[in-house]
């Protein structure tokens, strides 16, 4: 075990350095909630643990590197939402919490959903314009964040309160208001998107060149034989 740690450390320094100390967080709360015997918050807990996972078991089963900043967003997305949001409660603490995950949310699943069809565009594999990669940027990201409210959703009506007796979903309006930044965050990298592929420079191309070239040198299989424009 003690070597499987550490060549997984030595592959992925940042990422798993980051998940271990996360990791160590959720434990001392996992001792607290079983303390108290608060078998929901500790099975909740369980859930984020695995979900800290996530980018590691879809490059495993999609044989997919997903670029690092990515997957860096992920763990702590899924850390600052669920843990430090619903069971430290500071999504009643700090009003901009919600905002802030939210929005970045968008923003980071736009970037993901523009990546794929960017360098399917660029490698010839699908034939489109410019025009539709941006519409599909919007939808994907703002799919996803739907997905998620469909989660809040699905935990509250069966745990119920997680924490502090508050629902994920607290009301309409809050839904409603997810999903508004979730659109704002896609929308902005869909028209910055737009004008990277009809010039790709600037502060775009700052952000998005390194991980178009990092998921390139990752994944060569799905760039053989093709050379990009």
């Amino acid at each position: 075990m003690a070597k499987i740690l550490q060549k997984e450390i030595k592959k992925t320094p940042v990422r798993s350095s980051l998940t271990f100390i996360l990791l160590g967080t959720l434990i001392v709360a996992f001792i607290e909630a079983l303390r108290q015997y608060n078998w929901v918050l500790m099975l909740m807990i369980v859930i984020i643990s695995v979900l800290m996972y996530l980018p590691k078991m879809v490059s495993k089963l999609s044989h997919i590197n997903i670029p690092l900043p990515l997957g860096i967003f992920v763990i702590i997305f899924l850390y600052a939402s669920l843990f430090l949001g619903e069971l430290k409660n500071y999504y009643a603490a700090y009003w901009w919490w919600d905002i802030v995950l939210h929005t970045s949310s968008g923003v980071a699943f736009g970037i993901i959903g523009f990546i794929i069809l960017y360098i399917l565009y660029k490698t010839e594999k699908i034939k489109t314009n410019p025009k539709t990669i941006a519409m599909f940027t919007f939808a994907f990201a703002f799919a996803i964040g739907a997905l998620w409210e469909i989660v809040e959703f699905t935990i509250d009506s069966t745990l119920g309160p997680i924490s502090n007796n508050v629902l994920m979903q607290g009301s309409l309006k809050d839904t409603m208001g997810d999903l508004i930044v979730d659109a704002l965050g896609a929308l902005f990298v869909a028209v910055v998107g737009y004008f990277y592929i009809k010039n790709e420079s600037g502060i775009v191309g700052i952000v998005i060149n390194p991980i178009t070239k990092k998921f390139k040198k990752d994944n060569p299989r799905f760039f053989a034989g093709k050379k990009s424009k």
